[in-house]
């Protein structure tokens, strides 16, 4: 059943409220309130719109693919029983192939040109990136690690981040 959870949805809509840590593991913590505030209104915002671009365009992505691939089953099925009829059904047959390898050839050229796959891997990456910065900050790490610095360094990554600049 793992097998169809996969598959892409029509209607794909983004998660709601998505935290890094989640909220009952934030409140155990009192000493890092500060540390979450923070990071929920200079790093969440991006990474939660990074997310569920990705989300999108994998989705995107698959949809396309899983059309592909029934598509062309589908046409080659029409193929072979275009072959086996006779005269009469076989027109049918064969203007239904058409018409299904015509709407196949815009869906691959629809997909190739809008590069979901390239989109969902550098939005995920950028969004794993960001989710990194916010175990770095928390754990007071590497840039993060003075106290006057911190807030400065975090921002500074955030755009970085999203800019593309992903080192």
């Amino acid at each position: 059943m793992g097998f169809f959870r996969r598959l892409p949805s029509l209607r794909w809509s983004p998660p709601r409220d998505q935290q890094i840590v989640p909220t009952e593991g934030q409140t155990q913590s009192p000493v890092f309130t500060g540390d979450f505030k923070t990071l929920e209104d200079e790093l969440m915002p991006h990474f939660r719109e990074l997310d569920a671009e990705a989300l999108r365009v994998q989705n995107q992505f698959r949809l396309q693919q899983v059309t592909l691939i029934f598509g062309g089953a589908l046409a080659t099925i029409l193929g072979a029983l275009h072959a086996s009829f006779g005269a009469g059904p076989a027109v049918w047959a064969g203007i239904s192939e058409s018409v299904l390898a015509a709407a196949l050839s815009a869906v691959a050229l629809r997909a190739q040109g809008t590069h979901a796959q390239e989109r969902y891997l550098s939005d995920r990456l950028k969004a794993e990136k960001l989710r990194t910065e916010y175990f770095l900050f928390l754990g007071r790490v590497g840039t993060y690690a003075n106290e006057q610095q911190r807030l400065p360094c975090l921002i500074r990554r955030v755009a970085d981040i999203r800019s593309g600049e992903v080192k």
